[in-house]
């Protein structure tokens, strides 16, 4: 008589490529429903130009500072302004409902999170306002529009390769 309790099945090789096959399709499959989840994204823009300044994916511990000098002279202001769960723009508690205006000496600076500053310097040129807006889009279309946008500034389109020069 055989026991069957210490005989081990072995799984053919078949088997487990189907098992990898499978495994290979939900990942994909989850990883695509991933990219298709709308997230909140910060954009700013000069205001009435309209000119994009900056656009960052919004998580609850996101956070933006704008620095300038008062045009009137005087200390350095600091504003930091902080993001709900939501997406919703929160400084010292309150929506800004109103495109900022940074009547400064110099170029504003804008600094995402802890990256470096950014200078307004165009803005601040042309008299515009800073708007910043919240707007939900899926996580993909970020990195693709970032694409499409240098594609766009690249203004010669695609080359092809360097054969035709």
């Amino acid at each position: 008589m055989a026991s069957h309790g210490t005989h081990e099945e072995r799984i053919s090789d078949g088997e487990l490529e189907r098992r990898a096959r499978r495994w290979d399709v939900i990942v994909t499959g989850v990883l695509a429903l991933f990219l298709l989840i709308p997230i909140p994204f910060a954009q700013f823009c000069g205001w009435p130009g309209g000119e994009p300044v900056l656009e960052r994916p919004v998580l609850p511990w996101s956070s933006f500072r704008l620095c300038y000098v008062p045009a009137g002279g005087g200390r350095p202001v600091e504003e930091v302004y902080r993001f709900t769960w939501d997406g919703k723009l929160v400084p010292g508690g309150e929506e800004l409902r109103h495109p900022a205006a940074l009547e400064s000496l110099d170029a504003p600076l804008l600094a995402w999170q802890r990256q470096p500053e950014l200078e307004l310097r165009s803005l601040h040129r042309n008299g515009e306002f800073l708007l910043v807006r919240t707007r939900w889009r899926p996580v993909a279309a970020w990195p693709l529009g970032m694409l499409l946008a240098s594609w766009k500034d690249h203004g010669a389109g695609v080359h092809g390769g360097g054969a035709g020069r």
